[in-house]
């Protein structure tokens, strides 16, 4: 995905969360601002996460001719094409991560805190 079809897949994010917060609004009127600002901070951390997903997963997938070697165990890792992995829960938001490479070996079956020599 190009710089310029990011931006404008992150503008068309933007103004759909802001048109809910209206719609939300004209559904309840006599909201306080107080409910009216804790619907906004709901929208704006589903807009970091989804702005910051946007910006990470939406550029090169990370497939390359020659696999990288495992830093574990030294073997090569197999492509699997573009999946989201694992989900980073941070403050302003919740960004799923893609992963695109994955490891073939026995380290791959091994717990973190163990370390595999072939």
């Amino acid at each position: 995905m190009s710089r310029a079809q990011r931006q404008s897949a992150s503008t068309a994010l933007t103004e759909e969360k802001y048109l809910l917060l209206e719609d939300w609004y004209e559904a309840h009127p006599q909201a306080s601002f107080e409910d009216l600002e804790a619907q906004a901070r709901e929208k704006r951390r589903e807009l970091m996460g989804a702005g910051l997903a946007l910006l990470i997963n939406g550029r090169d997938s990370g497939y390359q001719l020659e696999a990288p070697v495992c830093a574990q165990c030294g073997t090569r890792m197999e492509y699997k094409g573009e999946h989201f992995g694992r989900t980073i829960h941070g403050l302003e938001g919740d960004t799923r991560l893609a992963n695109t490479w994955e490891r073939l070996s026995a380290a791959a079956q091994l717990p973190n805190n163990l370390s595999y020599t072939p």
